[in-house]
């Protein structure tokens, strides 16, 4: 095909180009394609991570009836290899249940201030300060579990927290300091909720004095 001037100097160029930024064009497009491969398995690496820790967590459930040791060593597994996973700080809750069941108060609290220091997500780390506040409560640490409860995250869980910190103040002998606290928790509490009646049951429990 024959071209005329003006598009033989086009071409010459468009060559000219090539041979100056050609390589560096080629270089930018086998790095995209690289990137893109990078991406696709690192989300098929996260999905294996996730399966795997999914079926770890399913055999920590499946072993929640049986021996405590099996139970800790299961949590374990998935707080070591999974530890960023989601899985990972629910198994540390389901871990001092076990624990506080055994009557081991010292190994419940290492897993549950383990949960609250790893989870991702506020509403696990606010269950965690609940149960980590009971089990504070049970080995007479007060003023911890003030502080505990102090460092709640959610709205949704105050009237809980409240209900909790009248547990502490009552048993520490703050019996004012209780009563606020329990009509606090009845305050935000709904009509409906299913501790309503058990908390006006603590709070008249205070009497008057």
């Amino acid at each position: 095909m024959a071209f005329d001037l003006q598009e033989q100097e086009q071409i010459a160029e468009l060559k000219a180009a090539w041979a100056d930024w050609g390589k560096y064009l080629a270089g930018a497009v086998v790095v995209g394609l690289l990137a893109y491969g990078g991406w696709t398995g690192w989300n098929a690496y996260q999905s294996s991570v996730a399966e795997k820790a999914g079926a770890a967590y399913a055999q920590l459930e499946t072993d929640l009836t049986g021996d405590t040791a099996k139970i800790l060593a299961d949590a374990d597994v998935l707080k070591k290899d999974y530890a960023t996973s989601p899985y990972a700080p629910r198994a540390a809750l389901l871990a001092a249940k076990a624990s506080a069941r055994a009557g081991d108060l010292k190994s419940a609290q290492t897993q549950l201030e383990w949960a609250i220091a790893h989870a991702s997500e506020s509403e696990i780390r606010d269950a965690a300060r609940l149960r980590l506040t009971a089990v504070q409560l049970d080995q007479k640490q007060f003023d911890a579990a003030l502080k505990t409860l102090a460092a709640r995250e959610n709205d949704s869980y105050t009237p809980l927290f409240a209900e909790a910190r009248g547990d502490v103040l009552a048993a520490k002998g703050d019996n004012s300091g209780a009563r606020d606290a329990y009509k606090d928790a009845l305050a935000k509490l709904g009509k409906d909720a299913p501790n309503v009646r058990f908390v006006e049951v603590k709070l008249e429990a205070l009497g008057n004095s």
